[in-house]
Formats: structure tokens, sequence, C-alpha cells
């Protein structure tokens, strides 16, 4: 069983950038230990790869959060881990697409990264459960709608790519902190 509530509680607090600096840095390093081989050179079809590990996570996490709540058993616990997993692979690939780009433009990730953190902070500060939809469920509407954005703009050879990449990036980075804290909160019955 999973409290939903208590998630939700323990991400509502202020964030600093290196303690959420430290959760992107983990959940790379989750993805390059799962890591497929998949990393591809050019930045839309490495960000390309990212849409089925989103689209994974936002039915994992619909559910999760459809489950009433007395449910016992592995169901809720699966959930989380297939979210967690796919939250640090489609991170990846988005930091990635980053890179890449970056690389034809001349920017760094680095300096995107403070754009991403001051974004996921707020979001994390303000997460509820009582809202409609609750604001993790939020997040992962928004990450995929992000994600298509940067595709489209990178398509396009838009400047505002990486500005859309580390708005998704930070979405991601938001989910993976709940899921983090979820799993650690989760009882299998």
């Amino acid at each position: 069983m999973i409290d939903l509530d208590d998630t939700y509680d323990r991400l509502a607090h202020p964030w600093t950038h290196e303690r959420l600096a430290d959760h992107y840095q983990t959940a790379r390093e989750e993805a390059r230990r799962l890591a497929d081989g998949s990393e591809l050179a050019r930045p839309i079809p490495q960000l390309a790869t990212a849409v089925s590990p989103s689209a994974t996570v936002s039915t994992a996490i619909h559910m999760l959060h459809a489950l009433p709540k007395d449910t016992d058993g592995d169901l809720p616990g699966q959930l989380l881990e297939i979210a967690h997993r796919n939250l640090a692979d489609a991170l990846q690939r988005c930091h990635h697409a980053l890179e890449l780009d970056g690389a034809d433009r001349g920017y760094t990730v680095d300096e995107w990264l403070p754009l991403v953190y001051d974004i996921t902070g707020p979001l994390l500060e303000s997460a509820r459960l009582d809202r409609e939809p609750p604001t993790v469920v939020q997040a992962t509407r928004d990450a995929i709608s992000w994600l298509s954005r940067a595709m489209s703009e990178l398509d396009g050879g838009s400047e505002e790519a990486a500005s859309s990449l580390a708005e998704t990036l930070a979405r991601l980075l938001a989910l993976w902190i709940f899921a983090e804290g979820a799993l650690g909160n989760c009882e299998t019955g």
C-alpha cells in the first residue's frame, strides 16, 4: 500500500539547487546503469527515444493515482518501479538531447541546469494531492507536452528548443523525486 498523502506532504517544502542536483545526478546514474546503448548522435532522434518511457511514466502515475487508497498487494510498488525506471531513462535521453543540441549551438547543459532546478523546486513545493488533477499527474501531462514542443522546436531550428528541453527535464526531475519518495513510502501487502 502507498500513502500518497504522506508522499505529497514530503514533497511540499523548499528545495535547494544542491539537493535537486543530487537527485538529478542520481537519476542519471540509474539511467546509465540500466542503459540499453541507444544514445543517438543527433538531438531530434535522441529526443524521440524519450517518448516511449515518458508515456509509460504517464500511464503508471495515472494508474497509481486511480487506485483505491486501501489497495494492498504489489501493484502500487510495481507501478512505482515502472515509473522510477522509465523516469531515469527519459531524463537521461532528454539530457543527452540537450547536450547534442548544445554542441550544435554552442551552449552546455550546465548552463541550463539552474533553470531546470528553478522550475522543479516550486513545482515540488506546491505539490498537492487534493488538486484536480493532482500535481504529479499534471506534471506527467506537462512533461509530455514540453517533450513534444521541444521536438517540434528542434525540428524547426528554433532557439527556444533548449528552453523547452529544460522545461521537460524539470518535470521529469520532479516526477523522479516523487517516485523515489513514494518507493521509500510504499509497503507491499
